[in-house]
């Protein structure tokens, strides 16, 4: 009997502790991770917007390949929603977009298993044309008394652990279609500074280009210093057409100034630059640099724009003080726009 009331005792006494525990331990949790990512703020906010691409990269899908998925709604709109059922590691649930901002997402969470509870959760992503960076976040709420067995959990921890892998999983994703290679070269979007380009044009069989550039890039360094004007860049060939069937290229060789003055008759002057465009950092021979161009056409027919002339290859190296042709740097550089019947690729 002594035994009986012993045990009731101890098992009201630990009643009233779970109670009193239940009572001040927390139940409100925010927890969030962040990410940079090389990659486009359009690129990453799709893959973070539309349900279909959160479920590529969904730290939950790689636990069960099997999971059972519902969409409803318009995808990337306020509303839609992605419902998932699977196996103990990942539980079940329903996931619904709430708002739509330019640089956040609010969702919330339904969970059905392992407990069923309501959170919020959102997405910011803030960045430009080369890189973006993403937070993502949860504010969980653990009522009595599963808020005592994350008394004595490290949640953010826990939970974050998820949502840390998850943003790697983005990160890969977003970087592997940002960073595609075209017949071996990556091609990047970048500001190009506007100066004024003093040439020498002409129509020149192609194994003449070499010969051409030479001389002419001397004539305009001289004319140039002569004229005491500040250099702005590389020396540079500009290219009309490039006529391979027919054996020839209309180009310019040319040196970037600052100021904006007249030229004597004997030179051309160009106004270019101040603005984005496709670009590919060549190292090697000049030789092969056609293999370049090759990567920009295809880069072209994908994303249907077309060439806006003059091409450039600005010089970077300096080929009398690097021996290495593997160490020769050039600039491919084109301006571009939407070819006909087709609309522009954000």
């Amino acid at each position: 009997m002594k035994a009986l009331k012993f045990l009731l005792y101890f098992l009201l006494g630990l009643a009233a502790i779970i109670g009193l525990l239940g009572l001040f331990a927390k139940q409100d949790y925010h927890i969030e991770r962040s990410i940079e990512i090389d990659a486009p703020k359009n690129m990453v906010y799709e893959q973070v917007l539309l349900f279909k691409n959160f479920h590529e990269w969904s730290p939950w899908s790689k636990l069960d390949p099997n999971m059972k998925l519902k969409f409803q709604g318009v995808d990337g709109e306020v509303g839609a929603s992605y419902e998932w059922a699977g196996n103990k590691d990942v539980g079940s649930g329903k996931q619904t977009l709430k708002t739509v901002g330019p640089d956040r997402l609010d969702l919330e969470l339904q969970f059905q298993e392992p407990f069923e509870s309501i959170t919020p959760a959102f997405f910011n992503i803030k960045g430009d044309s080369l890189t973006t960076k993403v937070t993502w976040g949860f504010d969980p709420h653990f009522p009595f008394p599963i808020n005592i067995w994350a008394m004595f959990t490290d949640i953010d921890k826990a939970m974050g652990a998820d949502y840390e892998r998850g943003l790697g999983f983005l990160k890969r994703r977003c970087e592997s279609i940002a960073h595609k290679k075209y017949n071996g070269y990556e091609i990047s979007e970048e500001e190009i500074p506007e100066a004024y380009y003093w040439s020498i044009r002409k129509v020149v069989p192609i194994p003449e280009i070499p010969t051409f550039y030479g001389e002419s890039l001397a004539k305009i360094l001289e004319a140039t210093a002569a004229e005491k004007l500040t250099l702005a860049g590389a020396p540079t060939g500009l290219f009309w057409t490039y006529d391979d069937p027919a054996g020839e290229t209309d180009m310019a060789a040319a040196i970037p100034v600052e100021e904006d003055t007249k030229q004597p008759k004997e030179y051309q002057r160009y106004k270019l630059g101040g603005s984005k465009a496709l670009v590919i950092s060549f190292l090697g021979d000049y030789a092969k640099l056609m293999d370049a161009h090759m990567a920009m056409d295809q880069y072209m027919a994908v994303y249907h724009l077309r060439s806006v002339p003059p091409v450039m290859e600005a010089y970077i190296s300096d080929p009398g003080s690097e021996p290495d042709t593997t160490k020769w740097l050039t600039k491919v550089i084109y301006f571009v726009e939407p070819a006909p019947d087709s609309t522009e690729i954000e």
